[in-house]
């Protein structure tokens, strides 16, 4: 087959279901529930669908929770959204791709994409399939041999349009999959699953925090006017308290918000936080999952903004769970400063937590 006819097999998805919006991810193996499980799936909500119907279904919950449907073709399984982006995020691909291989091909409305490759829970590539020179992840590289041929980036030099982005892609996934995708792929039964999100990851680094949120959000200023407007020195004052007043601190603006919430309600809760004031490395994981399964219980029933609050006040803790404690604390108060709690309160608070 020519390189030609390669990308243009594909053609056929521009006149399907998926054709304006989609997340297609391709995993090794056919356990379905353990599959979707990974991808964050309610599995005790599982129905069986065929495609038109499931696609129904995930336009009908599309401003309350993403749902997917899977359907196992040979070795692998094709895990569908119409109109979501779950399987191009790494907070996904990281999981289900344990102990595995995934692929998957993201294209939206606005003509944005991304295509991803995960091996053993590592996100190995992620590219734009517009800019494919410019690629993220553990080997960004790794592609690059498979990658070879295909007519890339999709504006030849004569100025003529190039190749589909959405079919370049689906040219990549068949070349790691050895499965290329066939419109056989959406007839018979998906299991379908709403999902329950998984949280972003916590920040990096306290710069990678204040990039994305803005000193404002923070909301601390220790009264002193150098740091009015200064990130770099608001964290050089952090930092000189050392990171054990720094997780006491984070601590302190946790359980204040829980407080004022009447956040203590479970069991992981309170013992999250009582390895915060203790100085103990938190178990970030199992607070997380509170704050997903949290979420997902707001968008199942009406809801009142106290419950909202609740569910702001878990995800402070979970800010606070961060392995660098700096970023934990400001994390922690630029999720506290998404609640009405009275910034002045916050400040003494960290003040005294960081004296």
């Amino acid at each position: 087959m020519s390189k030609t006819g390669e990308v243009e097999r594909f053609g056929w998805v521009h006149r399907s279901t998926v054709q304006d919006a989609a997340c297609l991810t391709f995993v090794r193996g056919t356990d379905l529930d353990r599959l979707a499980q990974r991808f964050g799936a309610i599995t005790e909500h599982a129905r069986t669908l065929d495609f038109d119907e499931y696609c129904e279904e995930a336009f009908a919950h599309q401003d309350r929770y993403p749902v997917i449907g899977l359907r196992s073709v040979g070795e692998w399984t094709l895990i569908a959204e119409d109109g979501g982006f779950q399987g191009s995020r790494a907070e996904v691909l990281r999981r289900v791709s344990h102990r595995t291989e995934a692929v998957s091909a993201f294209w939206n409305v606005n003509a944005l994409t991304q295509f991803s490759h995960a091996v053993d829970g590592e996100l190995r590539t992620a590219f734009e399939a517009l800019m494919p020179a410019f690629r993220q992840g553990t080997r960004p590289d790794g592609l690059e041999d498979i990658r070879a041929g295909l007519p890339w980036p999709g504006i030849d030099p004569l100025g003529e349009p190039g190749a589909s982005t959405i079919d370049l892609m689906l040219a990549l996934a068949a070349r790691i999959t050895g499965e290329p995708l066939t419109p056989d792929w959406f007839d018979g039964d998906f299991a379908t699953y709403p999902v329950a999100s998984w949280p972003l990851d916590l920040p990096g680094s306290p710069e990678v925090l204040l990039d994305e949120v803005g000193l404002d959000q923070v909301g601390i200023r220790f009264h002193a006017d150098d740091l009015e407007a200064d990130s770099a020195a608001l964290l050089d004052a952090v930092r000189r308290a050392g990171p054990a007043r720094c997780r006491r601190a984070a601590a302190s603006v946790a359980r204040h918000v829980l407080d004022l919430t009447a956040g203590h309600d479970q069991l992981v809760v309170a013992e999250t936080l009582r390895a915060l004031e203790a100085g103990a490395e938190p178990d970030d994981a199992a607070i997380g999952e509170v704050v997903r399964l949290r979420r997902w219980e707001l968008h199942r029933r009406p809801v009142t903004s106290a419950d909202r609050a609740r569910v702001r006040a878990l995800e402070v803790l979970r800010q606070a769970t961060n392995r660098d404690p700096l970023t934990g604390l400001l994390g922690a108060l630029a999720e506290a400063g998404r609640l009405r709690v009275e910034r002045s309160d916050l400040t003494d608070l960290v003040t005294a937590a960081l004296a």
